[in-house]
């Protein structure tokens, strides 16, 4: 009787977690990962850059994302290709939602370093970031958008914009 009862709980317990994963809702889903491909201007300098984050929903309309980007960047004027690394911490603001679209604002603090071929002694830093970004396909786990930022730093040689497409997977 032992073995019955245990086995009858078991399949309760299975039974109801399948059909509470079954009516979960996408809008419900609280962690996102995303990467984003863009390119990214320092003063006269160019390059691509790649970023990868992870991000949660604070409520419907904020989200906090945590990032780390690094740019390959050619500078004419020195003749050389460096380095350039970003970690940041982003909020997003819904300001503007529709079903399938969303257009959001950004503020964040980041940490940025330059190589040492182009600034050798004061090469990182702290910045803070600044943008908008649109988001389409919100009905699905999978979204993608444009997004544009601009970081500002003390140290840093000129201003760092940052333009691109994203894609984001909710967990």
């Amino acid at each position: 009787m032992k073995k019955v009862n245990y086995i009858i709980i078991l399949v309760l317990i299975l039974s109801s977690n399948l059909i509470i994963a079954q009516e979960e809702n996408v809008e419900t889903s609280k962690f996102t990962f995303g990467f984003a491909l863009s390119e990214q201007l320092v003063a006269k300098d160019s390059g691509e850059n790649f970023e990868v984050s992870l991000g949660y929903a604070i409520s419907n309309d904020m989200s906090i994302y945590l990032s780390a980007a690094n740019a390959t960047m050619r500078s004419k004027a020195l003749d050389k290709n460096y380095k350039l690394d970003k970690y940041a911490i982003q909020v997003t603001y819904d300001f503007a939602k529709s079903e399938s679209t969303k257009l959001e604002s950004i503020f964040g603090f980041s940490y940025i370093n330059f190589d040492k071929k182009i600034l050798e002694d004061d090469n990182n830093g702290l910045g803070i970031d600044l943008g908008i970004q649109t988001t389409f396909n919100l009905k699905s786990r999978f979204n993608y958008g444009l997004r544009i930022v601009s970081t500002f730093s003390s140290f840093s040689p000129g201003g760092i914009l940052n333009a691109g497409i994203i894609f984001r997977y909710r967990i």
